[in-house]
Parts: structure tokens; sequence; C-alpha cells
């Protein structure tokens, strides 16, 4: 069994050595350096696979340990081979370090590139094949225990989550009927600014209506009852959680520009 293990192990390194990178995650993390001013930084955890060893990072916007502030925790990454949302929120998080706070009261948190080997591969899974998006219910994988750890759930107001999908159009995830109120006004900014809205996607057996898929409370058990708990129903025990989906067939720019809106939107609600 030891020499079983030992070839495996030989195998994998192996493997993971021979595939090419698409992106360079040290290149793309490179800024967490230089936030000096309105942001700071530290490292949530550390993943290695092969001969790669990767530090994910938590960015903190505005923290003022003087007064009491509402906070808000923005992830992205959590899929490697969805580009959009990393390269839009990097340039975002450069401009807030040099941007005095509109609202004294908010801090907002960032997880950057929940899956940096992914993210470098241009793939779904983590670097054992796993997809992290459905594991935050057994914590099975390190990239998910990260984000277990480094953040008590119960202290964020809102949470979003950036994504990209396999759909014609943009849509949202909105996590019980609580949050439909401030999703329709993140929709109808993004209508009014001629976005187009997704009404056929398909997920499971829900729906996207109008750039919205509602996900039910008996949903939402079925998942966790399965061991299939996602980022948005896991952080749902806060006042609102989203995921956000920007479509993969649309052009960069368009994707980056729907992105750049919504943060917008958060920082300024």
């Amino acid at each position: 069994k030891t020499k079983i293990a030992v070839l495996l192990l030989i195998f994998s390194t192996i493997n993971l050595a021979a595939k090419e990178k698409v992106r360079n995650y040290k290149e793309q993390t490179e800024f967490v350096e230089t936030m000096d001013k309105y942001c700071s930084t530290e490292v949530a955890g550390t993943l290695k696979y092969g001969n790669d060893e990767y530090a994910i990072y938590k960015i903190r916007y505005n923290q003022n340990k003087t007064m009491k502030q509402k906070k808000y925790l923005i992830i992205t990454g959590v899929h490697g081979n969805e580009p959009a949302p990393v390269l839009e929120i990097r340039d975002f998080i450069i401009e807030l370090n040099r941007t005095a706070p509109v609202r004294k009261n908010l801090e907002v948190d960032f997880l950057y590139i929940v899956n940096p080997y992914g993210f470098e591969f241009n793939e779904r899974y983590n670097g054992n094949k796993e997809d992290v998006n459905r594991d935050l219910h057994s914590f099975k994988t390190k990239e998910a225990q990260i984000i277990k750890e480094s953040f008590d759930k119960k202290e964020y107001e809102k949470v979003f989550d950036f994504h990209e999908a396999s759909s014609k159009h943009f849509f949202l995830y909105c996590y019980g009927i609580k949050n439909k109120k401030y999703a329709n006004k993140i929709l109808q900014k993004l209508e009014k600014e001629g976005v187009s809205l997704e009404s056929e996607y398909k997920d499971k057996i829900l729906q996207a209506k109008n750039g919205m898929l509602f996900v039910p409370f008996y949903a939402s058990e079925y998942m966790k009852l399965n061991d299939s708990e996602t980022i948005g129903i896991y952080f749902k025990g806060c006042r609102n959680v989203f995921t956000f989906e920007t479509s993969k067939y649309g052009k960069m720019d368009d994707r980056r520009k729907i992105i750049r809106s919504i943060l917008h939107y958060i920082l300024s609600d």
C-alpha cells in the first residue's frame, strides 16, 4: 500500500508539472503588496499542488476599529475558468486603495482568487479535481477549509460571490425571499445600463427569469443533504447573499463593465 501511495504521488506530481499554465497567479496578485492606504492585506491560507505553492489573500478595505461598521464580503476566483471577475476586481481593489471611503461605516473584505490552481490552468476545479463551490458542507478541500477558518459568516451583513456561467446573458442567484428586493435593485440598474438579462439558463430544476435565478429554501436544504452546499448557501445566514453570473460567451470588456457596475453599487448603496 505504501508503494502504491508513493507511485500515485509521483504520478500526480509529474502530471501537474506537465500541464501548461494559462495565467500567472503570482503576477496577478503582486498588487497586494502595494496595499498601504485604505486597504490592508493578510494571508488567509496557503495551498500546495506539486511544486507550486499559493497564498490566498484576504484584502480589507476601510477597516476602522474606532467605530461600529457594517461588513460586506466579496469572493472571487472559486472556479478557475471564470476570469472576468478576477481581472476586474483586481483593478477595482487597486483603485479603492487610493480612494477615500464614501461610506465611513462600511468595511469590505475581499477573498481574492479562492482557487489559484484553477486560475493558472484555466480549470473549473482545484489541483485535486474537486469543485470547491460544492464543498461548503463537508469541507474536504483545503480551499473550502480556508473559507471556513478565515471568516465568521455571522459578522457579514452582505456576501457577494462573483462567477461566470455558460449562459447567453447575465443573471444572479438570489437566496431566499428576503433578498429579492436588493436583487431587483441591482437588476434594474443593469437593465437601465443596457445589460441583457437571462431568462433561459437552468440549474437542475431552477430557471433564471429576467436575470434572477431564485433559490427557495427547499433547494438549499436539498443541497445540504446531498453534501454539495455552495458558498451562496453556506453564507445565506447573512442578511443578504448573492452569486453573480456574467456570461462566458460575452466580450471580456462587456463582462468586466457589468462587474464594475455591480461593485460600485455594492459600495455606494
